[in-house]
């Protein structure tokens, strides 16, 4: 596979030697980048089932391929070409700078090339661009998969003549996403100053996944289908400035014949844009770029110091820790995984997403139905969907419960063993608290809040209830994974792989607390009486969590 990609990089090395890039050490140094990745998913899989070895990329691709043919059918659903191409590339250009942002971050801010290679005779601008090759080809795996129900439909519904200009269309459209994203890094390292660009990509990311993840359950109920049928998209000045307007007037232009001058120039726009961004990554902005993320790395060290200082001034861990804990070892614990829950990048970025979409899932599920949303919102004080609001946390928090078992240092888990700990029932019950307090303080005040506001004071007892449920069923999951300590076991690994029976009960079981609490509301005094057969379980549920043995433990 390695070799067929760079046979075709290879009919493109006059462009390559036009830009000034030294051709035959970018080769060299694609051909490393693409026989690592191979060679690191080989490691990974020889640590998973045979049924998974080597398909992660297929699998990537058929998933993308799947929601390829949810926007293929526009073509056969919306009847102006020009309309439902603005649409597809709208949604391929989206999803594939969506794509380079998440999953392509760490290989263009990776410093390892220039500790390497800058030290040897290979300029900047050729490592730049054989970090944005080795980009590419990935973006170009998902942009042609996204858009291959699209091919098909369209090929069979207008001719081969579809086919030629709409991929064209799509490698520019790809070239000029490559270039939103890096000026889009460029501008942050030097607005951030290089101290919080990580972050702020991170935060970034868990904005994009939680939207993605809302826009699948908001945009059908939204939007009306009849209407988008016969929309057509009248060319206004404010067009001119629209990217996938661009990519699909040419092919409106080469199938239905429309030379219109808004159609040409929509279409040399389309043309010309994307090369000439791509030269100016390529000649101006890539030998910044390798000093920008030196520098960045230089400042990330000095504003340790700052951070450090900010956290001596108010110490936020060591505070709820004297709070909530009573034994110094889980009190140690407590503030161990405090810090390491804030400075786990991988760890939000699979937990924080959750949260915003919780809400919008809320949202679908108490404001949208067969009455439009503001009937629904004036009516919502004389139902019992509070309990939706509630029952969130008792979701989102065993999210984090099942997630803090893993983490990208996982190897400096030996203190652990190193340390003389008279019980791991002590590390296991001082992490569990400091996930409850940390996450679930701060989710499930703003939904009380909110509870409160519309249905008032009548439902307090409900709130205890709701919030002693939520502790009931982190600690269900808690005990599934009692033989891990916390970010102990590396993302990817066997532990990671077969925990599906965790997810499924962190929504079954908090399903069935909502469900038996919403029964309840119809008894008299059942409510009273709930909240102290929960509030027995919660004291006797950490009890014997805290009391977990070394024979649990999973070595």
């Amino acid at each position: 596979m390695t070799d067929f990609i760079l046979s075709i990089i290879d009919l493109f090395k006059g462009l390559f030697r036009l830009l000034k890039v030294d051709y035959k050490k970018f080769r060299v140094i694609l051909w490393a980048k693409l026989t690592d990745d191979n060679r690191q998913e080989k490691s990974v899989v020889q640590r998973k089932s045979k049924k998974q070895m080597s398909n992660s990329l297929a699998w990537i691709a058929f998933i993308y391929a799947f929601i390829g043919v949810l926007v293929g059918l526009m073509l056969l659903g919306i009847q102006d070409l020009f309309v439902s191409m603005v649409l597809v590339f709208a949604i391929i250009m989206v999803m594939t700078a969506v794509a380079l942002i998440s999953d392509f971050t760490s290989v263009l801010l990776d410093t390892t090339d220039n500790a390497i290679l800058l030290p040897r005779p290979v300029d900047s601008r050729t490592l730049v661009v054989a970090r944005l090759a080795h980009i590419m080809i990935y973006i170009m795996l998902i942009t042609l998969s996204l858009s291959a129900a699209s091919i098909a439909i369209g090929t069979f519904k207008l001719g081969p003549v579809f086919t030629l200009v709409f991929l064209v269309s799509l490698i520019f459209s790809v070239l000029f996403v490559v270039f939103v994203a890096n000026v889009f890094y460029l501008l942050l390292m030097k607005i951030s100053g290089g101290e919080h660009f990580r972050d702020i990509i991170l935060y970034f990311q868990i904005f994009m996944a939680a939207f993605a993840m809302g826009s699948y359950q908001l945009l059908p109920r939204l939007i009306e289908f009849d209407a988008l049928k016969s929309f057509t998209f009248p060319i206004r000045w404010w067009t001119y400035l629209v990217p996938p307007a661009w990519m699909a007037a040419p092919i409106d232009a080469a199938v239905n014949g429309d030379l219109s001058g808004p159609k040409i120039i929509l279409s040399l726009l389309g043309l010309l844009v994307p090369v000439a961004s791509i030269v100016v990554v390529i000649r101006f902005l890539a030998p910044g770029f390798n000093r920008a993320i030196s520098q960045m790395e230089t400042v990330g060290t000095s504003g340790k110091r700052e951070q450090k200082d900010k956290v001596e001034r108010w110490n936020l861990p060591a505070f709820f820790s004297r709070l909530f804990t009573s034994d110094p070892a889980e009190r140690a614990v407590f503030q161990l995984s405090w810090r390491l829950s804030s400075r786990d990048r991988k760890f939000k970025l699979k937990t924080y997403p959750t949260f915003g979409y919780m809400l919008i899932i809320a949202f679908v599920l108490t404001l949208i139905g067969e009455k439009n949303i503001l009937e629904n919102l004036q009516s919502l004080p004389s139902t019992p969907k509070y309990i939706i609001f509630l029952y969130l946390g008792c979701i989102l928090i065993p999210v984090v419960v099942l997630q803090q078992r893993f983490s990208d240092q996982y190897e400096a888990a030996w203190v652990y063993h190193a340390l003389p700990f008279a019980r791991p029932g002590d590390i296991q019950r001082g992490s569990l608290k400091a996930m409850i307090v940390k996450y679930g303080l701060p989710v499930f005040t703003p939904l009380v809040i909110l509870v409160l506001l519309v249905w008032g004071p009548a439902v307090m007892d409900d709130i205890v209830l709701a919030f002693l449920n939520m502790v009931i069923s982190s600690l269900v999951l808690a005990f599934i994974g009692r033989s891990d300590f916390p970010f102990s076991r590396r993302y990817g690994g066997a532990a990671e792989s077969q925990r599906g029976l965790s997810g499924f009960i962190m929504f079954v079981v908090p399903a069935f607390l909502g469900l038996v609490h919403f029964l309840m509301t119809f008894i008299p005094y059942a409510i009273p009486v709930g909240i102290l057969i929960a509030a027995g379980i919660v004291y006797m549920g950490m009890k014997a969590y805290g009391n977990i043995g070394w024979q649990s433990i999973r070595v």
